[in-house]
């Protein structure tokens, strides 16, 4: 087989859509493809942090060529060209598809859909943004086939667009586990302590302003844990949407001096925070698969997740469980937590054995046979 990749967002701030596409790309070709060729149309520029693109080249059956963004016209016809110039058997999209001008046979991923959503009477997007995620689908409807990083995602897909179902699959993220391992905790905290300043022991979350990962909800339930009996709170990575906010909210809260705001982190200190922290927090109410519980998971961290959304498929029994959107039920499962170290090893045993069960080479096998399905049609 000869496929084609969109490997153009491996070039963006890493996230869970370039982690998907660079390690797809890169387990296709070492374990599933050997004997296939695969071309990863990007942009001629730098990747982001670890995520460099020109390391997919080191496999000999990866060829890397240059084209323009896909989101123009103009770039809609490099895209048919560069298929016909490699004389391509298949083009996988590994998060949107734009409008084809191409018959070569196509699979989309799909990864979320937020932008569709509005719970609890908040309206997440511009409508203008909602306009556009359901022209994609509209366009998404000419795939061959669509793959969704999860069985919630899959059903949520379905009743928004009209497609066949069987055309619709499942196949679950992987996670890195070279990167995201358990780790000897002490040492990791210490890392984490000169690369970051953040002193052990502390209560881990991701820093987002974007109202669906519900931070505020977090800074709410923090607040009612005693502050003589509970550790500091590290909101990691820039927020996204603006820090401004949060920033305001942890200020009227009156916890400013028990919360860190690390900014920026490097991808490659992230597995230590992981490690390191005494429980990690992921209140978000809306995840079309949640690969930063995964993660987090594999490194042995106490995960307490919200159980909405497809946040439970990923989590299974190896993290605590609670309503995100309530504030006492967020604030109750975290100091379970952190106060109850039986638990908390219990837990973390079970986060191990449950984030073994994902990987990137499953990922692969199970995406080469949709593959397989599509070309024998």
């Amino acid at each position: 087989m000869r496929i084609a990749f969109d490997g153009h967002v491996i070039h963006r701030q890493v996230d869970g859509v370039s982690r998907y596409t660079f390690h797809l790309i890169e387990a296709l070709a070492s374990t599933v493809l050997t004997q296939d060729e695969l071309f990863v149309l990007h942009e001629a520029q730098v990747g982001s942090d670890l995520l460099r693109i020109e390391e997919l080249a080191h496999h000999p059956n990866v060829m890397l060529r240059t084209t323009a963004g896909l989101g123009s016209a103009t770039g809609q016809v490099a895209l048919a060209n560069a298929l016909r110039a490699i004389n391509a058997d298949l083009y996988h999209s590994p998060y949107r598809l734009f409008s084809m001008l191409t018959s070569v046979p196509t699979i989309v991923t799909i990864h979320e859909l937020a932008m569709l959503s509005d719970r609890d009477g908040r309206r997440w997007t511009g409508r203008l943004s909602q306009f556009s995620q359901r022209t994609q689908l509209r366009v998404t409807r000419r795939a061959n086939a669509v793959i969704c990083v999860s069985q919630h995602l899959r059903e949520e897909f379905l009743a928004a667009v009209e497609m066949p179902p069987d055309h619709v699959h499942v196949v679950y993220n992987g996670v890195d586990h070279s990167r995201f391992h358990p780790r000897y905790r002490p040492e990791a905290r210490q890392r984490a302590a000169r690369l970051l300043g953040i002193e052990p022991p502390y209560i881990l979350a991701l820093a987002s302003s974007e109202p669906r990962k519900n931070i505020s909800t977090l800074i709410h339930a923090y607040a009612k844990l005693p502050a003589d009996d509970v550790p500091r709170l590290v909101l990691a990575g820039a927020a996204g949407w603006g820090k401004g906010p949060l920033y305001d909210l942890v200020r009227e809260a009156g916890i400013a001096d028990r919360v860190r705001f690390t900014g920026y982190v490097p991808e490659a200190v992230l597995p230590d925070l992981y490690a390191g922290a005494r429980c990690f927090v992921f209140p978000s109410l809306y995840e079309g698969f949640g690969l930063p519980v995964l993660e987090a998971m594999a490194c042995s961290a106490p995960v307490v997740a919200s159980n909405r959304s497809a946040i439970p498929e990923v989590a299974g029994d190896g993290a605590l469980l609670v309503d995100g959107g309530n504030v006492v039920a967020l604030a109750e499962g975290i100091y379970r937590v952190v106060s109850d170290k039986a638990f908390r090893d219990g837990l973390r045993g079970k986060a191990t054995a449950q984030a073994a069960t994902f990987s990137w080479e499953r990922c692969a096998r199970e995406t080469r046979r949709i593959y397989e399905s599509v070309l024998a049609d």
